[in-house]
């Protein structure tokens, strides 16, 4: 095969797994590339092409090759847990392709709710409960080529974060007050992420902040799902 065949079959190649990709900044920058190959192989510099196909397909690859980032959303039962994860889905869904997987005692009440975006959802019917590490690769074996998996485990401060090496979040409502972080320390303090939702019922949510830095140094964001407040800051820091 000489260069100019090669880079036809790169080129051919690229246009079959551009249709995988969803993130725009990503795919705008490798198609730019793509027609740089196209137009310099039309006049026979085939050293030039080569470089923009190899380019393109580098950007792509950085895509399709890379682990699923799993993130986990822990917290009690109405914190708005499920709420969260719809309003991230609804904003990040064009670009990324994300699976939700919701543990439940019993019920699929919640994942037919994210259903409803157009994303998949895995029910996981727990009894009585905490979902596990074994339940989760359990689950995880029904998804494919995503950017995200978020996980939601049931309504309890009382569960664990199922894996350590994972991104986790621990959602409470501003309701709850200060007493529920004196309550349950240990689930402040192996989270990554601290999200107060519910800010809207105007609760005294710089007391419930000075109750979690009292125990932890981990990241405070405050949201109301409700009213779509805060959650372009959780998405950056998903995004990290």
């Amino acid at each position: 095969m000489d260069m100019k065949e090669r880079i036809e079959k790169d080129i051919e190649l690229f246009e079959e797994n551009i249709k995988k990709i969803k993130n725009k900044e990503i795919k705008d920058m490798a198609t730019r590339y793509y027609k740089d190959a196209k137009y310099y192989l039309g006049r026979e510099d085939y050293f030039t092409s080569f470089g923009c196909i190899n380019y393109a397909h580098g950007l792509i690859d950085s895509i399709l090759n890379k682990k699923n980032k799993i993130i986990e959303f822990s917290g009690s039962a109405g914190s708005g847990k499920t709420s969260i994860i719809e309003r991230i889905i609804e904003r990040i869904k064009h670009d990324y392709e994300i699976a939700v997987i919701i543990a439940n005692f019993v019920g699929d009440e919640d994942s037919k709710r994210i259903e409803k975006h157009g994303i998949k959802a895995i029910n996981v019917n727990t009894g009585n409960k905490c979902m596990d590490e074994e339940m989760l690769e359990y689950a995880i074996r029904e998804v494919e080529n995503v950017d995200y998996i978020f996980v939601e485990n049931v309504g309890s401060l009382t569960c664990p974060f199922i894996n350590l090496k994972n991104k986790k979040i621990v959602i409470v409502e501003s309701i709850q007050g200060s007493k529920i972080i004196k309550k349950f320390p240990l689930i402040f303090q192996t989270a990554d992420l601290i999200i107060i939702n519910k800010i809207d019922l105007k609760n005294d949510v710089e007391e419930m902040i000075k109750s979690i830095k009292e125990i932890t140094d981990r990241e405070i964001l405050t949201t109301s799902a409700l009213n779509d407040e805060g959650i372009e800051e959780v998405i950056k820091w998903i995004k990290k």
